[in-house]
């Protein structure tokens, strides 16, 4: 499933910061891997020439992913806009993934997302792998770091049994290879405004929803993970998904882009916008 991979970096901002766990990644059995870095013309003032010092980091790049058993490395430097050419490559070739870390360069604490990040997460057509980045020091890339030291440790997986919810299984599944701890599976029942929902009609829907959890569980512990709990909640979905992720320390969040009620015109759904600004961990969002 995991043919290639589609790494953007800021070979001057957070990228160092990346490295294990693009690495962490790599190993899950990935084929191909492009490395892109987009000199900002924005930065350069249009000047075309491209420095072999940046050539020579992303050669360094290469040569551990190749360590981590990727059978293709490619790399490429290019002037433009970040966003645009990241996504122009995702239009051209098709990655399984991107992954991008949640700050650039420029790293503001108010700030929820890196710009280029938030641009390429709304109108990717692909998974996004957002790394989440503690921001130690406001204003300097050297002093940040991952949100976790490993990225399957616990994963979470947000589900409200939408088609875009069922597009997470593969991923999940590809998750396995990493041996992770714990996988839960969490579904939010919406409570906030339900209208007139009878004892008996509650009572259906609980039976209903922990039957789905019971399925995905036993579907995940025959795929390889030794340890699978489901939750089975109401309310703000938002709140409800967060506060897990914090309680039980989550590594990964993993969750559609839209959601059961997502509409072609929306790029992201409601909930899974506010959770990856959100989240205390890294975030798949996948389409």
């Amino acid at each position: 499933m995991m043919e290639r991979m589609l790494v953007p970096l800021d070979l001057y901002g957070v990228a160092p910061k990346m490295t294990s766990a693009v690495e962490e990644l790599a190993r899950l059995g990935v084929e191909e891997t492009a490395l892109l870095y987009v000199v900002n013309i924005r930065d350069t003032g249009g000047m075309q020439a491209l420095r072999e010092e940046d050539r020579a980091v992303l050669g360094e790049w290469q040569k551990r992913l190749e360590a981590c058993g990727v059978a293709v490395v490619r790399t490429e430097v290019v002037n433009g806009i970040p966003w645009i050419e990241i996504l122009e490559r995702i239009e051209a070739r098709h990655p399984s993934l991107v992954v991008m870390g949640s700050h650039g360069r420029t790293l503001i604490s108010r700030m929820l997302l890196g710009s280029t990040t938030e641009s390429v997460v709304h109108h990717s057509t692909v998974p996004v792998f957002i790394l989440r980045l503690k921001i130690l020091e406001e204003g300097d890339p050297n002093t940040c770091t991952l949100a976790t030291d490993r990225l399957f440790r616990r994963i979470l997986f947000a589900t409200d049994f939408s088609e875009d919810a069922e597009r997470c299984i593969p991923y999940l599944e590809w998750m396995a290879g990493a041996a992770p701890d714990e996988l839960v599976i969490a579904h939010v029942q919406d409570t906030r405004h339900p209208g007139y929902v009878s004892p008996e009609q509650m009572e259906e829907f609980n039976r209903r929803d922990s039957a789905r959890l019971g399925e995905l569980k036993e579907h995940f512990l025959a795929r390889g993970y030794p340890s699978v709990i489901t939750e089975l909640t109401g309310g703000n979905a938002i709140s409800e998904i967060l506060g897990i992720a914090r309680t039980m320390e989550v590594s990964t969040i993993v969750m559609g882009a839209k959601g059961r009620h997502g509409v072609a015109e929306t790029i992201l759904g409601g909930v899974t916008e506010m959770v990856i600004h959100r989240a205390p961990c890294h975030v798949l969002v996948v389409r």
